[in-house]
């Protein structure tokens, strides 16, 4: 298993690629590791990381240095962002709180979701405590090491990757299929990135577990995160309101998030209408008009020089992310139609890149097929070729 670490600082970036014992050769839980789970008086840690509730409309120029995302959160608010910082709650809260979490999704070597009989099951999804457990135990030997112990992205190697790993507890997805699950992933989308990893990223593939191994991963991914955001709507809803706090039954309420939540995944199963249409050289063309023109798709406005320029934008995590170089023809979630059509109609909006609704069906798909093209100068009209790439043949 390989793995790519990247640390960028404004415009260098530099990039190790090297093999996951190189990474983790110190630690008992690395790839190698035939530890069989957690140990059962572990549990998982309250969480003291600051909550993002607004980053700032300013532009950033560069992301946090390695190793610094927590103390870049804590300057947000010099910057006109909007966080809350959960070592003010008071004891008593904070005590019920983690009380109330742990009854309801127990802990590493026991995890479990305790749902309200009336929700729905999302079909596919297994979270049992035997397979929960299963999952535990391979996210302990795979995972943990940069996402962390609770999903935090915080685990020993995770600050230090840039991008940062995914942090799981504010429920927030990028690669989205139905904007009615509000950030939640499809799980077959889920279980594509567990297995295919995500180029750009310091996420390899898992492309040699089995099917189950993946299901098995994808239901505790699930946990951490349904576990996760319970904790920050509580922990937002407590610190928002004072010291007396805008919650007066924290048991009650916690179990009230996870029925929502449990909700908003299971609506995200359900597929959204988005129309994948043939294309031509005169879609590229119609792409490039509404990709470059101020009064199209507005793309140039992050995209500059078609993604070539260094262009940074904060994501709902608190962290700041390179815009995509589309020359480069490296698309996280997917290069196919399907994918690119669902990223220009829902957006990535966890990244700062807005949906567009308003855009016909023929127009996404000529978006679409002009940013399909774009990396491979053969595959454009030439004078549109001439306009992008001067100088190429």
């Amino acid at each position: 298993m390989t793995g790519r670490i990247s640390f960028r600082t404004g415009a260098a970036t530099t990039r190790t690629t090297g093999v996951c014992l190189a990474l983790f050769l110190l630690m008992p839980t690395g790839c190698g590791s035939s530890n069989p789970g957690y140990e059962a008086t572990l549990r998982y840690p309250a969480r003291t990381q600051p909550l993002v509730l607004m980053v700032p409309t300013v532009v950033p120029t560069a992301p946090a240095a390695p190793g610094q995302l927590d103390a870049a959160i804590l300057a947000l608010r010099e910057s006109g962002g909007r966080i809350a910082n959960p070592k003010s709650l008071p004891e008593n809260p904070r005590t019920e709180l983690q009380a109330i979490i742990e009854t309801l999704f127990g802990t590493p070597a026991a995890p479990t979701v305790n749902l309200p009989a009336e929700s729905a099951p999302i079909p596919g999804l297994d979270l049992s405590a035997e397979k929960l457990a299963a999952g535990s135990r391979l996210y302990k030997r795979l995972c943990v090491q940069c996402h962390g112990l609770a999903g935090d992205a915080r685990g020993p190697t995770g600050p230090f990757l840039y991008p940062y790993p995914r942090d799981f507890r504010q429920g927030v997805f990028k690669a989205i299929q139905n904007p009615a699950g509000q950030g939640k992933l499809a799980l077959p989308d889920l279980g594509q990135l567990i297995r295919h990893g995500v180029p750009g990223t310091s996420m390899p593939a898992f492309d040699q577990l089995t099917d189950t191994d993946v299901q098995n991963l994808t239901g505790y991914t699930v946990h951490l995160s349904l576990r996760g955001e319970v904790e920050f709507r509580l922990l937002k809803a407590l610190l928002d309101d004072g010291e007396d706090g805008g919650v007066d039954d924290i048991p009650a309420e916690a179990r009230r998030q996870t029925a929502r939540i449990w909700e908003q995944w299971r609506l995200a199963q359900e597929p959204s209408s988005v129309p994948v249409l043939p294309d031509s050289d005169e879609a590229i063309t119609r792409g490039f008009t509404l990709f470059t023109a101020q009064s199209g798709a507005g793309c140039l406005s992050c995209h500059e020089d078609f993604g070539r320029k260094d262009v940074y934008r904060y994501d709902v995590w608190g962290g700041v992310n390179r815009v995509r170089d589309l020359t480069k023809g490296e698309f996280r979630w997917g290069a196919d139609p399907e994918s690119l059509t669902r990223r220009i109609r829902h957006g990535i909006l966890a990244a700062g890149m807005p949906a567009n609704p308003n855009l016909t069906d023929e127009q996404v798909r000529d978006l679409r097929a002009f940013v399909q093209a774009l990396p491979y100068p053969p595959r454009l009209p030439p004078d549109l070729r001439a306009k992008i790439y001067p100088g190429s043949p």
